[in-house]
């Protein structure tokens, strides 16, 4: 196995020609430029990664290097693993290529990380590769983008907050998102095309219980995996939420995705100073940041446009998770179709116009073991799946490379909030995300 310090870069980007590729590039050229950083992109197209670099990187910035590997010939993912002590993977949909690459960085002892929202494959994964990864101390960590670090690390940092303020444990964490800024008109200026290809694989590859079971990435020895999973039970209902007072809807674009993250962290840390046995995790869309209003009319005349567009959302959601459950295979080609039908192809994405001003926030509350409560608040720059995401997992990366980032002692396939620890609260600075406690009571 190589040795970490006698690797020539500290990240390689892998899929670094596509559109969230190319925003996780500039990402890096504009840390280059203030702190020194040993990267280098990878791909199988080796006249596209250098017009790439000859496009975004400075002529007179260190230049990265240019690494060629395809993710279907496993001796040049050995070889590209074998270089970098991080390995980010932006090669999707995972599913189809990502075990590959992911053995590759466990034999060559790299820390690896993507952006997956198969949490099916995630499954596999686990199951697959987690002993393997853990004996080789490698942190193998998905779902690293918008979906699931900030609202894994947002309940991480709700626990830690009243472990500190009231000397108590967590029993429930209740994230309700918002976006801010430029409202986002297009459906392709809202979900990617590698969304829409993780979409796809669902649909092609996906016949788990991982959808309606958010304790689907419980470890295989969890006793209560059955209780979790009854406590967590999805509801596609919308509902009025009176801590924000609007009506709330299941989170975008997959609520399936970051409840099983969360709860993994939790059984992960296994910490009773930090999580109570029988904790408790919700997440909903506050659909008063989505619905536009006149400033001279009340809040409350708009909750019946509020209801309306949570239920234009909630609806197929529902669908989609009773499809991807389902047996019916007719009923997976009538949406295959529709997703063809509206969704831009991979490696496209929105206009730099749909980019610009465009951010989100979490209104998190968390409540002790003895009923004391907490509110907190994350803030976050960009566009959550095209500007966050790649600052977001960059950041994660730098840090697992320079090891101010993932000192926790969890290895093997860990969650964003157990590999890279409650530091990642401060270093997402750097990616313009932000914390803040306003309120607490005991």
């Amino acid at each position: 196995m190589s040795s970490t310090a006698n690797k020539p870069f500290d990240l390689i980007v892998l899929g670094a020609t596509g559109f969230t590729g190319r925003q996780a590039v500039l990402a890096l050229v504009h840390r280059a430029a203030t702190q020194p950083i040993r990267w280098a992109v990878a791909g199988r197209n080796e006249a596209r990664l250098k017009g790439l670099v000859a496009e975004l990187v400075p002529i007179a910035a260190a230049q990265p290097g240019i690494v060629v590997a395809d993710t279907q010939d496993l001796d040049s993912l050995q070889r590209l693993a074998a270089q970098t002590a991080v390995l980010l993977n932006l090669a999707g949909p995972y599913a189809q290529t990502g075990e590959a690459v992911v053995q590759a960085c466990i034999t060559e002892r790299t820390h690896y990380l993507d952006l997956a929202g198969e949490t099916f494959w995630v499954q596999q994964l686990i199951a697959r590769q987690h002993r393997a990864a853990e004996s080789a101390q490698v942190k193998i960590i998905p779902c690293c983008g918008y979906e699931a670090l900030p609202f894994d690390l947002a309940t991480l940092w709700a626990a830690h907050q009243l472990r500190e303020r009231v000397a108590e444990a967590c029993r429930e964490v209740k994230l309700v998102v918002g976006f801010s800024g430029r409202r986002i008109a297009s459906v392709k200026d809202a979900i990617s095309g590698g969304t829409m290809a993780s979409l796809k694989s669902l649909l092609e590859h996906d016949h788990s219980d991982c959808v309606r079971n958010p304790a689907c990435l419980l470890p295989p020895e969890s006793p209560d995996a059955a209780a979790v999973a009854k406590r967590h039970a999805y509801r596609f209902v919308p509902q009025y939420d009176a801590d924000v007072q609007a009506v709330t809807a299941p989170t975008v674009p997959a609520p399936f995705v970051n409840p099983p993250i969360v709860l993994r962290t939790q059984a992960l840390l296994a910490d009773a100073s930090l999580f109570t046995p029988d904790f408790h995790y919700t997440e909903a869309l506050n659909m008063a940041s989505l619905v536009p209003r006149a400033s001279f009319l009340p809040p409350s005349s708009m909750l019946p446009l509020q209801w309306a567009a949570a239920a234009s959302l909630s609806v197929p959601l529902a669908g989609l998770s009773a499809t991807l459950a389902g047996p019916l295979q007719f009923q997976r080609q009538g949406l295959r179709k529709l997703v063809d039908w509206f969704a831009p192809d991979p490696g496209q994405g929105p206009s730099e116009e749909a980019l610009t001003g465009t951010g989100y926030q979490f209104d998190i509350f968390a409540t002790s073991a003895t009923g004391k409560t907490l509110r907190g608040r994350l803030d976050a720059k960009g566009h959550p799946g095209y500007r966050s995401t790649p600052e977001m997992v960059v950041t994660a990366a730098l840090g697992l490379a320079r090891g101010t980032l993932g000192r926790t002692p969890h290895f093997g396939v860990v969650t964003p909030a157990a590999g890279l620890g409650i530091e990642a609260v401060p270093a997402l600075r750097e990616a313009g995300v932000t914390f803040s406690l306003l309120a607490w009571n005991g």
